[in-house]
């Protein structure tokens, strides 16, 4: 079969490449070469390569190599994990990255991304990591969404919601995942360590899309030192991009493929798709191969901070020795009856990563101390520091049958908080610190509400009755709340509707923020569960205008608002009351009623 030659398809190549490369226009089947991988340790070791074809427009603007690796121990092992990056040289020239193969495949045949992709890639210019301090319209628009996706994903608390909230898939095309026999992604693999099974199995499957695996290695301030020192990147050698480090590590492994100065490039192909992406890059140590019928990859662990991520693009991903990238502490302290332990962690500082890893960090931390499926009773305190802003402050009080599982961590409010901050649609904002409390008591001391009623059906306006709430605690007897409430006089002849709900499921009212001050202050007010949280509707109507709440409007007023609506600055809100009543123990549950209020007859 004849193919037809990439130059025509592929994207015009850089102006100049550096001495010792080659071009893919120059690539011909039959040359012979090498490659260069790290089979154990961290010595570079060769593997044989010759050329099968030249493959154009395998991605838009793209040509790729095929090449078959001559070696017994990739034939063995097939096209392996974690090889992504290994640099192929042919005829003494630098040709590319090895960075696809087929699952499944008999035959040790792998895509090699040609060098002068990768060094376009390397070239480009940078934004910087600060740049664009405000959102654009467009910006505001996605932010908005991407919140409301979250509200989505808070619907599901069964699942672990916040695998939900990472990025979306780029094109197709540029993850070149085909679930059949096509050539794919060489996956990278993403090595776990200090986290439960279930957790990397939740994490696993949110990061699958982009062709990482997880699986378990090590990394997590283990006692076991590595048989190496002074490790440094070098073309053919393990090279880590880092998601979290600390009490608990997730780093991904693949190879280094072109050093220029400080700029390195590698893997051949994306990680996430990301673009301009700044996360920690290491060195690593590679214990050794493990081959499956499936997919064979390499078992490393991260050695020691040496760059940051600056590209992450589909020739390649891109790393500068000469800079650091700036991460999130994430501090969990769970005290239970048998002690207290904290655990120290540091998270990637990414829009679309950060809310996953942190929340992954706060599980893992209670899934490893709290694995009872019990009765408990648990008061989390969380703090969120935001720069140039007080800390955000907040605290949950919960009841659960089944432990601390995946129900209960995916309503802790600081979790869904984060993702609000970093996709709030004002401006960008950097999160300094995140500490979460946790102190837990295994007993089943919560009441359950059972009913409301008043002594009447209806009510005088202007009067003073009492709203009997029956709350039955668990395994004890049952008993009333009386909470007095005011029936305002100019509610005369009106139906009311009085909704009685334990405080954590109940909001504050709220108008909508229209700085990112007030979008921050939006987040302290809450109700604690151990509260009785009295709403009182009715049906007048009020406004939020810039941001304050003004309740009772007359109708006349109300319509000359209307028009504005369309400006964010003022709409309309239903008018009612709040009363906060304190409770004995932490309240689930909710009831309601409707009561009438008598014609005013003077």
């Amino acid at each position: 079969m004849t193919l037809l030659s990439g130059r025509a398809l592929a994207a015009p190549p850089p102006a100049a490449l550096p001495p010792g490369t080659l071009r893919v226009a120059d690539v011909r089947a039959g040359m012979k070469g090498y490659g260069l991988t790290v089979f154990a340790g961290t010595k570079v070791e060769r593997f044989d390569v010759r050329v099968v074809s030249v493959v154009p427009g395998f991605m838009p603007g793209m040509d790729i190599i095929l090449v078959y690796c001559d070696d017994e121990r990739v034939k063995y092992a097939g096209i392996t994990g974690g090889m992504s990056g290994s640099p192929i040289f042919l005829e003494g020239k630098l040709a590319g990255a090895l960075a696809y193969g087929w699952q499944f495949g008999k035959d040790p045949i792998a895509g090699v991304t040609p060098i002068e992709y990768m060094i376009e890639t390397a070239r480009m210019q940078l934004r910087g990591p600060d740049a664009s301090p405000a959102f654009a319209s467009a910006e505001r628009e996605t932010n908005t969404r991407a919140l409301a996706q979250l509200e989505r994903a808070g619907a599901m608390p069964a699942d672990a919601w916040w695998t939900r909230f990472v990025m979306p898939p780029r094109r197709t095309s540029e993850l070149a995942s085909a679930t059949g026999g096509g050539l794919r992604r060489v996956a990278v693999p993403l090595s776990v360590a200090g986290f439960e099974g279930r957790v990397a199995e939740e994490l696993g499957r949110a990061l699958a899309p982009y062709g990482l695996e997880v699986m378990a290695g090590g990394g997590a301030g283990g006692r076991a030192k590595l048989p190496v020192s002074g490790v440094r990147l070098e073309p053919g050698g393990p090279i880590g991009v880092q998601l979290v480090r600390g009490d608990m590590s997730a780093a991904s492994t693949g190879t280094v493929t072109w050093i220029d100065g400080r700029t390195v490039a590698a893997f051949g192909h994306p990680m996430f798709g990301s673009g301009e992406t700044y996360l920690p890059v290491t060195t690593a140590y590679v214990h050794t191969f493990i081959n499956s019928i499936a997919r064979s990859f390499k078992l490393a662990t991260p050695i020691e901070e040496i760059g940051t991520l600056t590209q992450d693009r589909a020739a390649c991903i891109v790393a500068d020795t000469g800079r650091r990238a700036d991460v999130i502490p994430v501090d969990v302290t769970v005290k239970t009856p048998s002690g207290t332990q904290t655990f120290n962690a540091e998270v990637a500082r990414h829009r679309f990563l950060t809310p996953m890893l942190v929340s992954m960090v706060v599980s893992n931390a209670l899934r490893h101390l709290t694995p009872d499926m019990t009765d408990v009773v648990a008061e989390v305190r969380s703090t969120i520091g935001v720069r140039g802003f007080p800390p955000i402050e907040m605290t949950d009080n919960f009841y659960s049958q089944e432990g601390m599982g995946p129900r209960v961590v995916s309503t802790i409010g600081a979790l869904r908080a984060v993702s609000m901050l970093l996709f709030n649609p004002f401006q960008r904002i950097r999160l300094d610190r995140i500490g979460v409390k946790v102190d837990l008591t295994y007993a089943a001391e919560h009441a359950q509400i059972t009913g409301v009623r008043l002594g009447s059906d209806e009510v005088e306006p202007g009067s003073r009755v009492s709203l009997q709430v029956n709350l039955q605690p668990f395994g004890g007897r049952e008993y009333v709340e009386s909470i007095p409430l005011d029936i305002p006089a100019r509610l005369a002849g009106q139906t009311l509707k009085i909704d009685v709900a334990a405080g954590q499921m109940v909001r504050p009212d709220l108008a909508p923020p229209v700085d990112l001050r007030g979008f921050i202050d939006a987040m302290r007010p809450s109700f604690s569960s151990r509260t009785l949280v009295v709403t009182i509707s009715t049906p007048d109507e009020g406004a939020t205008i810039r941001g304050r709440i003004v309740p009772d409007l007359p109708t006349s007023e109300l319509d000359t608002l209307r028009p504005a609506n369309a400006t964010a600055r003022a709409g309309q809100f239903k008018s009612g009351r709040r009363i906060v009543h304190g409770a004995r123990s932490v309240v689930v549950g909710q009831s309601s009623l409707q009561v009438r209020v008598k014609d005013d007859v003077r």
